[in-house]
């Protein structure tokens, strides 16, 4: 009996001496960035990951152990194109918050996570077409449960797994070994993905992967119809939570590649150029600005048409190595347009353009012209666009 005693006590103190060093080791090398101690090493910041399984968590970690003057919110569009350390930022230390696959609810919780830990100065907060005129999705694949931003998640299980846990275990080791290497994250401290890779065969995945989301987003379109209010409802919390703060917002209209615009016309979408989107977002900001005239104003800018920079062809076909320029698919642009993007927050240029109540018809009148003179231009890529589309939807069955 008293040697059963003495192995239970051995048993107990291993596994309590296992969970400290776990405790030790996970908040030294801190590799979600989400249990900021004293002791966590700053020289391993830039081999923290944000992996796609983590990637909430890791983002909400960016936020916990930093002060961030400026923030960029928004999807993968935003994580892969908009560089936290461009010149517009003027010197403010700013974090790229962009999820991948985050809409506004997510943003949303995101922006809330960031405003109770900081004092910002500049927001910018980057819409995807049909967002807003879309309902929340009912289930979330993503790790959004898991990370910090979830209010209805258990916190001590949270934090326990984050400090002790084997997958943050895991990730420590992961993150150890990229620096024993060498070798930094996918993503910069500030963020920002590395040099995302234009994909194999870039005509044949936008033909099945890209077309075919493409397809289910435009059938949600039509179906839904109209302002999604609890969305929208999001947005006049973001914008009152900047004005509370004197904080400068920026909305960005996200641009996305001239035939993913024309497969909303070629499909029969009523509102194939998401006027109700852009005269929302131009309401929303002409009722803040009239409503508080000294505070730094709400600005709409936006970027989805067919500018030359939103229009170049495919690669010819047969061509499995050429890629659009510029466009790492239909929806994602690099880092060359997403400069294009902030060099507007205070400059001239021709790309994007400002959105106000009464400019929504005039511009609306410019991007069918320009997709207009883009189908024109490659025929070719409007059969393809037709053809691929053709494939997700269903035979017309013969009376």
């Amino acid at each position: 009996m008293r040697a059963l005693k003495r192995y239970q006590k051995f048993f107990l103190m291993l596994l309590a001496g296992i969970v400290v060093a776990g405790f030790v080791f996970n908040t030294t090398v801190n590799p979600w960035r989400v249990t900021p101690m004293p002791w966590s090493l700053s020289q391993l910041d830039p081999y923290r990951p944000i992996d796609n399984t983590w990637n909430r968590t890791a983002k909400a970690g960016l936020v916990r152990s930093g002060t961030w003057d400026a923030a960029m919110f928004g999807s993968s569009r935003v994580d892969i194109g908009l560089d936290p350390k461009h010149p517009a930022f003027k010197g403010l230390h700013c974090a790229n918050l962009g999820l991948n696959a985050g809409l506004l609810v997510e943003n949303h919780a995101m922006f809330r996570y960031y405003f109770e830990r900081q004092h910002p100065r500049l927001v910018v907060l980057a819409i995807d077409a049909g967002d807003i005129s879309t309902p929340p999705p009912k289930i979330n694949v993503t790790d959004f449960a898991l990370s910090p931003l979830d209010p209805e998640a258990n916190s001590f299980e949270r934090e326990l797994r984050y400090h002790a846990g084997i997958s943050t275990l895991a990730a420590s080791f992961a993150t150890v070994g990229r620096a024993i290497k060498g070798k930094v994250a996918d993503h910069t401290p500030q963020g920002f993905r590395r040099d995302a890779p234009f994909p194999a065969n870039q005509r044949m995945l936008i033909s099945s992967l890209y077309l075919s989301t493409t397809y289910r987003m435009v059938q949600s379109h039509i179906a839904n119809g109209g302002l999604s209010e609890a969305k929208m409802k999001l947005l006049e919390e973001i914008v009152a939570k900047c004005r509370e703060a004197d904080a400068r917002l920026v909305i960005f209209f996200t641009p996305n590649h001239a035939l993913f615009q024309l497969a909303y016309r070629e499909l029969g979408d009523p509102d194939c150029y998401f006027e109700k989107d852009r005269r929302a977002l131009a309401e929303l900001a002409a009722r803040s600005n009239a409503a508080a005239p000294s505070a730094p104003p709400v600005e709409i800018w936006d970027f989805l048409d067919g500018h030359p920079l939103n229009s170049p062809p495919l690669p010819a076909a047969g061509d499995k190595t050429g890629h659009i320029e510029n466009w790492i698919d239909l929806f994602h642009a690099t880092p060359v347009i997403g400069k294009e993007m902030l060099d507007r927050l205070d400059g001239p240029g021709t790309y994007g353009e400002r959105l106000t109540p009464e400019g929504i018809s005039t511009r609306i009148e410019k991007v069918r012209a320009q997709l207009d003179d883009y189908a024109s231009r490659h025929p070719d890529d409007v059969a393809f666009l037709r053809q691929s589309l053709a494939k997700f939807q269903a035979p017309t069955l013969e009376k």
